[in-house]
């Protein structure tokens, strides 16, 4: 066969996959504007969840860090992030203090970071916030822990994982827009348009049964043409070209997946919910910002309540100056988007107070999701939704674009097997990846380690 060349290799698959949702090339790992990076390593081998108990698992990310001011600085005491004394007996500063009624259900944890994230100027933390991939040799990503826990449950809901933003899409490797991460190292759309979640929810779709039917068998049939097309490539090309192949391959693989899983829910109608519940009006802004965190949280509690998923990622912003995101301080009342917030504080008087009002409005989004939680009976088990749901809430970096002492809560998931009250110091900078890891397994997902795990969290523990 005819060797051709790497630019019309990529118009040739371009062409073929016309019309079927693979990711971009720029979604995947091998196509970044780094060298090219060996996927196959990142990966983990499938794994199994134990579905005795309707394990969730919700993560929170927002971006460039929280106020942290020195000791000298009169902010120090009342708007400080993490309390000052570790234990049972804490004392909430102001900047937590709407979450002051959910402190027995949640803990404060400080010291855990990815070792080999620490010395880089982390504006794309987000892409390895739930991976702890190593970037020292150029781009490299692996999959991320909400991605482990939606393959080791597959099937068990209509949607495996839902992953959503303020900016919506995948974002770049540089200024990602999402924290999930497939197996291959690849970026996973985010939706964030709250109609468009809806609709993907709840929404009556275009097309009856015999048409969605037959758009399924479509495609995959075009998937499996181009798939053996892609394969006998793969046996005459270079290292280079078989690292775009094997991207494309396995983005095939994963497609099919979820299109064999469409077909099998096909017949199952989606939950009937109002759509008057939520405000399809709001967005990331100035004038709407605080409608829009509380209808993408309403959204997320109902794919729960709903059982249409049981795996939900949310980055309320994107680190740095980019994405809609950017603009939620001025819903708070601040005269600062938000990286400038974080900038100015130690230059600015009252800069760290100011900054601290933010991530004090943050909790209490937090908060009114957590107490919505709390109060909602479980369809499926003994106990409230928050019961069964392990909830994580944080952030990539302490101060802005310092990669350590992660500013984290942990809270909900007492049915699982999790414990809270306490605030938890640790003084050296202890692997992320050990709290990972310590969830994943509580949410039942079979795996003795988790990138560069050392340790479970016994502290969390019952």
């Amino acid at each position: 066969m005819k060797k051709i060349n790497n630019i019309s290799r990529r118009q040739l698959l371009k062409a073929s996959l016309a019309g079927i949702a693979i990711p971009s090339l720029a979604s995947l790992p091998c196509f970044s504007n780094n060298a090219i990076a060996s996927t196959a390593k990142n990966t983990l081998p499938l794994v199994k969840a134990s579905l005795e108990k309707p394990a969730r698992l919700v993560t929170i990310f927002f971006p460039n860090g929280v106020s942290l001011p020195p000791e000298k600085d009169p902010s120090f005491k009342d708007w400080h992030w993490f309390p000052h004394h570790p234990g049972k007996d804490y004392v909430l500063t102001n900047s937590l203090l709407p979450l002051q009624a959910h402190r027995e259900n949640m803990s404060i944890l400080s010291g855990f970071s990815h070792p080999k994230l620490r010395s880089m100027v982390p504006h794309s933390c987000s892409a390895q916030f739930l991976t702890g991939a190593d970037q020292s040799h150029g781009y490299a990503n692996a999959i991320s822990y909400d991605q482990v826990f939606a393959n080791a449950i597959d099937g068990a809901t209509r949607y495996s994982s839902l992953a959503l933003s303020s900016s919506g899409g995948t974002g770049s490797i540089g200024r990602p827009s999402t924290i999930s991460i497939n197996r291959d190292g690849a970026l996973m759309p985010t939706l964030s348009e709250p109609r468009e979640i809806y609709n993907r929810l709840f929404g009556i779709e275009s097309g009856g049964l015999e048409q969605k039917m037959r758009a399924i068998a479509r495609e995959r049939t075009i998937l499996e043409r181009v798939s053996s097309h892609l394969a006998s490539e793969n046996l005459h090309a270079g290292a280079a070209e078989q690292a775009h192949l094997n991207a494309y391959l396995s983005a095939s693989r994963t497609l099919d997946r979820q299109l064999e899983r469409a077909n099998e829910w096909l017949n199952v109608p989606k939950p009937e919910i109002d759509p008057s519940l939520f405000d399809f009006n709001a967005t990331p802004s100035r004038e709407m910002g605080t409608n829009y965190l509380q209808t993408m949280f309403d959204l997320i509690h109902m794919a729960l309540l709903t059982d249409s998923t049981r795996v939900v990622t949310y980055q309320t912003s994107m680190e740095g100056g980019s994405g809609r995101g950017n603009q939620l301080p001025y819903a708070a009342g601040l005269s600062l988007h938000h990286h400038k917030l974080s900038h100015a504080a130690a230059q600015d008087e009252g800069g760290w107070e100011r900054w601290a009002k933010f991530d004090q409005y943050l909790a209490q989004r937090f908060s009114e999701y957590l107490t919505k939680m709390a109060e909602t009976p479980d369809p499926l088990a003994e106990g409230s939704l928050l019961d069964n749901t392990i909830v994580l809430y944080g952030c990539g970096t302490s101060k802005t674009h310092v990669g350590k002492n992660y500013p984290l809560i942990v809270a909900g998931g007492s049915n699982l097997g999790l414990k809270h009250g306490a605030f938890h110091k640790y003084d050296e900078e202890r692997p992320f990846n050990d709290l990972l890891l310590t969830l994943l397994q509580k949410v039942g997902v079979e795996i003795d380690s988790f990138g560069d795990s050392e340790n479970i969290v016994a502290d969390i523990l019952v």
